[in-house]
């Protein structure tokens, strides 16, 4: 039977992409695991590789269009099929549907004369819905006749949704754009964009608890001149950065409590620590992964940190980049500023935000000294964890930074 590939879905993040370039041509012979084509998704890009082996009989989502998760990319034939009752490719843009069950790999492919699968066609003037918007009207009770869309088309959000159950309409709806003040710029929010804000908005329902401290670095700041000679030899120069990482990684080590995932009415806490860190970028801010950072020395971090960064600027960062984070670092020291309440990244329960580092005068043995001060804030998920381990990390990050002679090569 025909083998359907569809557009998987590679992180809890992820609700589309765009087919970046086709690998394979329609008649390519192709194996099973072989790359067909490449696809991009907030920044992120990866490959889809074949579910089956066979002939590329029809590529249904050409290349430059964005569709979502689950929607039929191409259709592979095996040996002895023929090339009969394929489905059409598709021409007008952006794409929104949950997969059928016709669409799973393996099944039959829907004939010419019916819609592909994955695709939604407006039908009596309705606009397209995607996903996770029908998923959430469902939960909100909300009729989607009564949703207006602001996506491209008129294509219904998920914040569309959620307005309409908050009683009211869209923002972008209730704004009267002629009694406004006079517009710069309209920036959509699509791609990237679209998917910082969505991931705002679950973070705002969130029930949250930020701690602030400010921490004597003085220590720190001098391992970071030490370190510079020291990995001279590595072409690297240490960033504090490097050091707030590999301290933050030790630290969740020793308290994993808040290495951990919010699911549904479930704790569960990650075996190895995958540290995400905030990276801003020119239309918003990607989150890339050090995968088993609580194993890494601060020179191996500072390793995966200029490896991850390389592929940020040449915008080749993979999937294997962004996957499976359990805490966040999130650092504003470099626009001067002092403190700040950083907002989660669902399902993540934990994010330490970092200020910049100021010499200020303090009190040592007495007497009245120059020291490098820094203020950490961690904002946790009080339905996942309360406030005095949340507070004894924040200790053992401090500590870490206070006391930075275990970060020696």
């Amino acid at each position: 039977m025909p083998t359907n590939v569809l557009l998987p879905k590679w992180g809890m993040g992820m609700n589309d992409g765009t087919v970046v370039k086709w690998l394979k041509q329609e008649g390519d012979t192709v194996e099973e695991g072989d790359a067909l084509c490449e696809i991009e998704s907030a920044k992120v890009s990866s490959e889809v590789e074949s579910p089956g082996a066979g002939t590329l009989a029809r590529i249904v989502v050409p290349e430059g269009m964005t569709v979502d998760t689950g929607v039929l990319l191409a259709v592979i034939l095996a040996a002895g099929e023929e090339a009969t009752d394929l489905p059409e490719p598709l021409t007008d843009g952006t794409v929104s549907a949950p997969p059928s069950p016709s669409s799973a790999p393996g099944t039959q492919a829907p004939s010419a004369a019916n819609r592909p699968p994955g695709r939604k066609e407006p039908a009596g003037g309705r606009h397209q819905v995607t996903p996770i918007a029908r998923k959430i009207a469902r939960e909100l009770g909300v009729d989607l006749e009564t949703v207006t869309g602001s996506g491209p088309g008129g294509r219904i959000l998920e914040e569309d949704v959620r307005a309409v159950a908050a009683g009211g309409p869209a923002v972008s709806e209730s704004y009267d754009a002629e009694d406004g003040p006079p517009v710069a710029e309209v920036i959509p929010l699509r791609g990237l964009r679209a998917t910082i804000a969505r991931r705002m908005a679950e973070s705002g329902a969130i029930p949250t608890v930020t701690l602030t401290t400010e921490v004597d670095v003085t220590e720190a700041v001098a391992m970071q001149r030490q370190l510079v000679g020291e990995w001279r030899q590595h072409r690297l120069r240490p960033q504090f950065q490097d050091l707030v990482l590999s301290a933050t990684a030790r630290a969740l080590s020793d308290h994993p409590r808040l290495n951990a995932h919010f699911a549904g009415d479930e704790v569960r806490i990650i075996a190895e620590v995958n540290l995400a860190f905030a990276v801003s970028v020119s239309d918003g801010l990607i989150v890339p992964v050090i995968q088993g950072a609580d194993k890494m020395t601060t020179l191996d971090v500072a390793r995966r940190v200029r490896e991850v960064m390389s592929r940020v600027k040449s915008n080749e960062l993979q999937v294997d980049d962004m996957r499976h984070g359990t805490f966040s670092v999130t650092n504003l020291g470099s626009v001067d500023i002092d403190a700040f309440d950083p907002l989660l990244d669902p399902p993540q329960v934990g994010i330490l935000g970092v200020g910049r580092v100021v010499q200020k005068p303090a009190v040592v043995d007495g007497e009245i000294v120059p020291r490098s001060m820094c203020f950490l804030s961690l904002t946790f998920d009080h339905r996942a964890v309360d406030g005095y381990p949340a507070g004894e990390l924040l200790r053992s990050i401090a500590r870490n930074l206070a006391e930075p002679g275990w970060m020696a090569s």
